[in-house]
């Protein structure tokens, strides 16, 4: 009888576990100001427009461009698209995501005509850690 009331007990704290604790998604929100406090910022709006500001001195470029982001993939995407000007005018970038909170979030991209460019693992080289503005 004590071993049966203990197999209860247990099974209805893992049910109660599973139903009641969601596990951490790989989906957060990407739509506002982004910064990687060295002199690049990322401003997503929710319709899949986006500025990226890069300071150049006292002074900003400013790359008006598209985003395609896919948190469903194992890895979440982000690609970054439509460059008009620079050496990615007629390019894409194509990223991958790690979300550490729904604050921050480390994006390694690479540049090309076909997915087949998109980063497999994080390069240490080439990753930029980004934070969300307030």
């Amino acid at each position: 009888m004590n071993q049966l009331c203990t197999h209860l007990v247990l099974f209805s704290g893992l049910t109660t576990l599973f139903l009641f604790c969601k596990p951490e998604s790989a989906c957060h929100e990407l739509t506002g100001r982004w910064t990687n406090r060295e002199g690049q910022i990322l401003a997503f709006e929710a319709d899949g427009k986006a500025l990226w500001l890069i300071k150049f001195g006292s002074q900003f470029d400013t790359f008006a461009i598209n985003y395609r982001y896919d948190c469903k993939q194992k890895t979440p995407t982000l690609d970054l698209t439509d460059f008009k000007t620079g050496p990615l005018a007629g390019k894409t970038l194509f990223g991958i995501v790690e979300w550490s909170s729904d604050s921050v979030f480390r994006f390694d991209a690479e540049p090309g005509i076909s997915p087949e460019a998109r980063p497999k693992t994080f390069n240490t080289e080439h990753v930029e850690r980004y934070y969300r503005e307030r």
